[in-house]
């Protein structure tokens, strides 16, 4: 499996960010899968998606303080510091390096499994983790390349009927071009 990006210092510094984004819920008792789907859903969480860094100038604390205003129901169970870091972790890296979204990652990769097989996967290189996590849940980054390799040719197929159009265009109005000029124009 080949990630869209590599680990880098980027990814670790936004990486541990969120880590301790998610110890805090843990300090203040918010139920551990009720913090995380509201920061993996949130406005601001896609702003970091998008590598939009400076997330309207926020710091972690603003960024807890956010998500966490917008919890109502707090009953639930605490996950410990070690997994919430972990889970908050993984969740970001993995956006990192395979380009989907905290929500699409969410969608399909539920805390439920993270926690279950904490053991196993903190002791992974995260790469690692990251894998076993997508193999466990067909979770796969091809299918994204196979999306992007779709929508680029159904865009060349586009062009190409804009340009027999545009021939079509050219010998209605009188104005047709050489067999070489129009294999160049396609070519």
């Amino acid at each position: 499996m080949k990630f869209l990006r590599n680990v880098d210092s980027l990814s670790r510094s936004l990486a541990l960010s969120q880590a301790r984004i998610f110890e805090n819920s843990v300090s203040f008792g918010i139920p551990s899968k009720i913090f995380i789907r509201s920061y993996m859903l949130s406005d601001e969480v896609m702003l970091i998606d998008s590598l939009n860094l400076n997330v309207a100038g926020l710091t972690e604390r603003e960024i807890f303080d956010v998500v966490s205003k917008k919890i109502t129901n707090k009953r639930g169970m605490l996950y410990s510091f070690s997994i919430m870091h972990f889970i908050g972790y993984f969740y970001r890296m993995a956006a990192y390096l395979s380009g989907y979204s905290s929500k699409q990652l969410y969608e399909y990769i539920k805390p439920d499994l993270l926690k279950r097989n904490y053991q196993t996967l903190h002791s992974l290189p995260i790469e690692e983790a990251i894998k076993e996590v997508f193999e466990i849940t067909h979770f796969t980054i091809e299918d994204k390349y196979e999306y992007f390799r779709k929508i680029y040719k159904v865009d060349q197929t586009i062009k190409l009927m804009q340009d027999i159009n545009q021939g079509i265009a050219d010998v209605n109005s009188g104005r047709v071009m050489s067999l070489e000029d129009a294999k160049k124009k396609l070519l």
